[in-house]
């Protein structure tokens, strides 16, 4: 038997490439990783695997998992191995299956071990820097380890083996041996760089850790953090006075007129723009509400949903939540029957911690509007304006390839993306987004923004999301004459494959910037950004290097900005 483990071995065909992984659950970035195995479904009658992919970094080694069987939480509800043999040799680690394991990890448990010469040590999530991805039940899934990790050492070469129910389930590969990849050593390179510029009015959205901006050890942290990122409006959760923020805000920028909302619970909204309306929106006070009068020239009202939904366990109250939420406001919109008027329109983000740990249907009813007890709180409602769902914002951090947005490395949870922005995208446009991470960022971007590696870590167990962006609907004041500026018309053909065609008529001569966003936001590509004489013009662009999707089009003169949805379909 023991020449049969040798034997399997050495006839496996090593894996080998190196990939640049955002750990964020989003799949577009694995399309070029090649497909280590393929298990058949129905092999096992219950967590029956399907898919497994495997590259690296300079940093971690990636995992992509898939299942056959239904969807299930990677960090609980479940019994999943992986066995890693970190130096290709069977007689040393745990043995199992042909492998000499030196890590088993058990993803339901959230514990592993590492086995070696001198024994058996237990691991947690921090010790492997495991960061995995979505924190919501679903089919596949994205794991990253440390190269450098105790249980691995940087290894040239390892094998592995996913058990799908302790050393009994669904093995991946059914064969003995494991898969064995090879180490890409080409340089990945660091993530590319996010600027912390103010590019358009900016949002911050912050779970304070028990009201921790007033706790005097932790205050000049978050007044660098936010200093630094000079926003125009905050959203706070975990912040339960009402007292002191309006004057600590206004301290930290004394050239500023600040307005304080009222704290509903533990959610708070400050803004540099008046507060003219706020309401508790849903029974639990876990969701507030505040109507901002911006001064923006298109649209001057602007309404900010600030949520800190029920943790850990709670399912069924999360669920209860956000479905009340979504009946709220849809009465609110159709029959007027909401806490004050609203403008048809309004455009409208929802931030927050959101703590989806648990099924992925209440990221549904957040942005699509899905509710799932119907007999108690009525019909779905899409929450955009133009009857789709609102936009699930995916940010990563300024200067890693990771989209985290919670992290206690004391905890047997790994980081997940717990903190959340949607925003209605019938008439918002992102301008740039990004999770602030100072552990991550070089000296000389620190020294910059006058930022110290600790202070995200030691301010709170989140981290600050931040979006800067503008209005786009110009149909609700009525107040500009867009003809007589410009006309961004209709792209053509949409849907398109590769090229499609974007008409502009100018009334006059105007520098004009046309740049095409995806879906989340990110830059795709910058067509135009020049002052162009009068009359009309025909862009074009051709998306055969970038993947099927929904694209928007985005065409500003000055403070206006028309946008328009094109769809690449491959």
């Amino acid at each position: 038997m023991f020449g049969r483990f040798i034997t399997l071995l050495l006839c496996i065909t090593y894996l080998s490439a190196g990939h640049p992984i955002v750990i964020d659950g989003l799949w577009d970035d694995w399309q070029e990783v090649p497909v280590a195995i393929t298990d058949p479904e129905g092999d096992y009658n219950y967590d029956d695997w399907a898919e497994l992919k495997i590259t690296n970094d300079d940093e971690f080694v990636f995992f992509k998992i898939s299942l056959h069987s239904e969807e299930t939480l990677l960090q609980n509800w479940n019994n999943f191995f992986l066995y890693i043999d970190a130096d290709r040799d069977s007689l040393t680690g745990h043995p199992f299956r042909g492998l000499g394991a030196e890590l088993a990890w058990h993803f339901g448990y959230r514990t592993g071990q590492y086995f070696d010469q001198n024994g058996i040590t237990d691991l947690w999530q921090n010790d492997i820097s495991l960061r995995q991805a979505p924190t919501v039940t679903s089919t596949e899934f994205e794991i990253a380890i440390a190269r450098g990790c105790v249980a691995l050492t940087d290894p040239d070469s390892i094998a592995v083996i996913f058990s799908s129910y302790y050393d009994t389930g669904d093995y991946m590969p059914d064969n003995w041996g494991g898969v064995a990849y090879q180490m890409d050593t080409t340089v990945v390179g660091p993530a590319e760089p996010i600027l912390l510029e103010k590019t358009g009015t900016r949002l911050v959205s912050y779970n304070t850790l028990y009201t921790g901006i007033l706790a005097p050890d932790r205050q000049p942290y978050f007044e660098r953090i936010f200093q630094a990122l000079d926003p125009d409006i905050i959203a706070l959760q975990e912040h339960s006075e009402w007292n002191e923020i309006g004057d600590i805000i206004s301290s930290w920028f004394p050239e500023n007129t600040w307005y304080q909302g009222y704290t509903f619970r533990d959610l708070v909204v400050l803004s540099k723009y008046p507060i003219i309306n706020q309401a508790n929106l849903i029974s639990s006070e876990r969701t507030m509400c505040a109507l901002l009068e911006t001064d923006d020239p298109v649209n001057p009202y602007l309404l900010i949903l600030n949520s800190h939904f029920s943790c850990c366990d709670n399912d069924d109250d999360r669920q209860e939540q956000v479905d009340e939420l979504v009946q709220v406001l849809r009465e609110w919109r159709l029959n007027d029957n909401g806490p004050f008027d609203l403008p048809e329109g309004t455009p409208m983000f929802h931030v927050g911690d959101f703590n989806f740990v648990g099924y992925h249907e209440q990221i549904e009813t957040v942005t699509a509007g899905d509710i799932q007890d119907e007999a108690t709180y009525g019909i779905d409602h899409p929450l955009d304006w133009d009857g789709t769902a609102i936009t699930d914002l995916f940010s990563r951090h300024t200067h890693k390839r990771m989209a985290y947005t919670w992290r206690s490395d004391g905890s047997s949870f790994n980081p997940g993306k717990l903190d959340y922005v949607l925003y209605t995208d019938s008439n918002l446009s992102i301008l740039n987004h990004f999770v602030l991470n100072t552990l991550a960022m070089p000296d000389s971007v620190l020294n910059e923004w006058e930022l110290e590696a600790e202070d995200t870590n030691e301010a709170s167990d989140h981290l600050p999301r931040i979006v800067d962006f503008m209005v786009t609907d110009l149909g609700i004041s009525g107040e500009l004459d867009l003809p007589q500026q410009y006309i961004l018309s209709h792209p053509y053909p949409n849907p398109f494959n590769p090229q499609v065609m974007i008409p502009i008529t100018l009334a006059r001569k105007a520098h004009i910037q046309l740049r095409i966003y995806d879906i989340h936001g990110r830059l795709v590509i910058s067509l135009a950004d020049a002052v162009l004489p009068a009359g009309k013009k025909l862009f074009s662009w051709d998306g055969s290097q970038n993947p099927s999707g929904v694209y928007i089009v985005s065409c500003q003169a000055g403070h206006i900005m028309q946008t328009e949805k094109v769809i690449l379909l491959k």
